[in-house]
Order: C-alpha cells, then structure tokens, then sequence
C-alpha cells in the first residue's frame, strides 16, 4: 500500500506540472460546460423570436368563400398574402419553399357553414419550418373563425355549450416541479459529466501510458522495488481522479451556467438549488467514482499497450462515439430506469441520475446500478494489470 501511495504522489506531482492537463482537468469544463449552456439557450431564444417576427407569405385559394378569413389574415402584418399563384401550383411552390404556407378553402364552404355541416379548409406547410410557426399562425387564425361560428350556432340554435363537450378533463398532474425539471433536463448533467469525465482520464491516461514509453521513463519505474500491479494501481487512482475532478468541475460549470443564465425563472433557481442538496451531490458522486473508474482502467489499458502517444490517441479516439451514444440515450425521454438498463454502462449511470435529481430512484435498482459499474471498473481494471505483467506489451516496438 505504501508503493502504490508513492507511485500515486509522484504520478499527481508530474501530472499537475502539465499546464495541458490542468487546463483539460480544470479551465475547460469550468469555462466550456456555462458557455455551452448560455449560448445554446440563447440561441433557441433568439431563433424562436425570430421565427415570431419573421413575416410568412401564403398563398390562398378561394379566399371569396370565407371572407372572415380572409380579413383576419390581411389584419395580421406578419402575414402577406400572394394572389399571383394558380390554386393547382400552390402546393408545388410550398414545396419549393417559394412560399411559405397556402390554404385551399372549398367552393362549397359558406353552404357548409349555413347547414350547419363542416367545412374543409386545406392548410399546406413543411415541417421543417423553424418551431412550425407557419402552421400555428394559421390554425390559430383558423381556429378564431372556428370559435366563432361555434358560438354563432350555439346561439341561434339556443343550444347549452356543453352539449358538445359532455365529458371534461380535468388534469391533475401530481408531479412536482422538481420531477418535471429532473425528468426534463435532468438528463443534461450526467451527459456533461460522463463526457467530461472521459475526458479528463484521456489525456493523462495516455501520458502516464504510452506518454512515459516515448519519454524512457519506464524504464527507471520499473526498476524500483514497487511491483508492476502496485505500479499500475498508482497510476490507475491518478488518472481516476483526474476523471473524477474533470467531471465534478464539469458539474459546478453546469451549476454556474444556470444561475447566471438571466432568462431562467427565479422559482426555477430555488429548485434546483434545492435539488443539489450534500446529498443529492454525495450519491451522484458515488456514481461518477465507479463510472470514472471504468474509464481510468479502459484508457490506461489502451495507453499502455501503444507504442506511442499517437498511436494511444488514435485508438481511445474512436471511444468518443461509445461513450457519447448511450450517454445521449439516457437524456431521451421515455427511456426509464429498470432491471435491464440499470445492468448497461453508462446508460445506468445517465438514467440513475435523473431519478436521483427528481427524489424518485429505487434503492434496489441503485444498487444494482452500483454493483453493475463495479464489476465493469474491476474488469478493466483485471485487464489493465495483465498488460503491464507482459513484457512484449510494455516494449512494443
């Protein structure tokens, strides 16, 4: 234990001399995770105004046969309106993009609405519009002149409004707010520290590997008393708990991001200051350390079977995708903490933190989650050992 100690203090002295390592460990997701986090909603804000304020040109056909229509949508100053497109090409310009939007209104529409039947008004618009602001400008348009021919009938028929609608819904949405918030952007922070996390155990991981290979230091490590397994485990809890710092910075980045981010409500703010209560931290943290320690060994493992720096670079890279993936999937909704994801790396992890944000996570699911990162760290861990035991991999060539 006392080897490994001093392998551990001699790793974290030569680590924190690297100005590279401090400012991947440190300033990076200090500085990155509140700057990504502003700016991705502030651009969201600034393109949702300015879908509001874009004005949208439509074409219509058979306007004459709904004049109320038509008066509401030329009082509305961020819609014009194009008469110089034949009805039977409207769709062709939507679709060209030429136009924004177009509504066909029937022949038929006024004799419709007088017998009390219904009328069709075909509304065309693409999908990919930014936030479908076309549509909702329009159905909502539409649906003022609905309102009003409703209440019309109503009246002259001298009916009850509620015999259209006999059965009302009242919700009742029993999820608190920190839920709600949890479950909704909850998935956010376990992304940001497993990703960083990874991260921060990269670059260290590859220079106490295949960094001191290329440097001859091996050689003098080796030739102390400490055994190779007490060697790899020092070098191991260094690059761990560059992977445990980098991801717990990560989380004060995120924490910083949303306090100074102007547009958040103030009743947001208190909860997720209540949200991040010691304990709340502390589990969280019990889960970034197994899941820091699966990375650490899987890195140092790779980093110590190249031969050189650039080769330990270009085969952990490839590692980004897997991470990044099922990180992404436990931000998705309808993905739920159970028995079989609780079992996956890193998913287990993304899903056990967004539970444990909200106050709903299962204690027997959590240890499985435990159990499950432990026994993947203890493997990789198993295999980074055995690689440093063999000479043809410590002295590839």
């Amino acid at each position: 234990m006392k080897n490994i100690f001093i392998i551990f203090k001699k790793e974290l002295k030569d680590t924190l001399r690297d100005r590279k390592t401090i400012f991947m460990m440190v300033l990076l997701p200090l500085l990155l995770v509140p700057m990504l986090i502003i700016g991705m909603t502030m651009v969201m804000s600034a393109q949702a105004d300015k879908a509001e304020a874009k004005v949208i040109s439509i074409g219509i056909a058979g306007a004459e046969y709904a004049p109320k229509l038509l008066d509401l949508i030329m009082d509305n100053d961020k819609i014009e309106i194009d008469n110089s497109i034949p009805a039977d090409s409207l769709a062709d310009f939507v679709k060209k993009e030429e136009i924004d939007g177009a509504l066909i209104i029937a022949s038929d529409f006024q004799q419709k609405i007088k017998n009390d039947d219904q009328a069709i008004i075909q509304l065309f618009y693409k999908g990919t519009d930014a936030f479908e602001s076309v549509y909702q400008r329009l159905s909502a348009i539409i649906d003022e002149v609905d309102s009003t021919i409703v209440t019309e009938r109503i009246s002259r028929l001298n009916l009850d409004k509620d015999l259209f609608d006999p059965i009302a819904i009242e919700k009742i949405d029993l999820s608190s707010i920190q839920e709600v918030i949890a479950k909704l952007g909850g998935g956010f922070l376990p992304y940001i520290f497993i990703i960083f996390g990874f991260m921060g155990a990269i670059y260290p991981g590859i220079d106490l590997g295949a960094g001191e290979k290329e440097r001859g230091t091996l050689e003098t490590l080796l030739s102390t008393p400490a055994e190779r397994s007490e060697i790899v485990i020092g070098k191991f809890l260094m690059v761990m708990l560059a992977a445990i710092m980098t991801a717990l910075i990560a989380m004060l980045g995120f924490y910083i991001g949303i306090k100074s981010f102007p547009d958040i409500p103030e009743e947001f703010i208190v909860i997720i200051s209540k949200m991040f209560t010691f304990k709340i931290v502390f589990m969280i943290l019990t889960l970034i350390i197994p899941i820091s320690a699966f990375f650490s060994a899987l890195i140092l493992s790779l980093s110590i079977y190249a031969k050189s720096f650039k080769e330990a670079q270009s085969m952990i890279t490839p590692f980004n995708m897997a991470i990044i993936f099922p990180a992404l999937l436990g931000t998705l909704p309808g993905i739920e903490l159970n028995y079989q994801t609780a079992l996956i790396p890193i998913i287990n992890v993304a899903l056990a933190t967004k539970d444990v944000l909200a106050g709903t996570i299962n204690p027997i699911l959590l240890i499985e989650v435990y159990l499950s990162l432990l026994i993947f760290a203890s493997i990789s861990l198993l295999f980074c050992v055995k690689w440093f035991q063999r000479e043809e991999t410590l002295f590839r060539v």
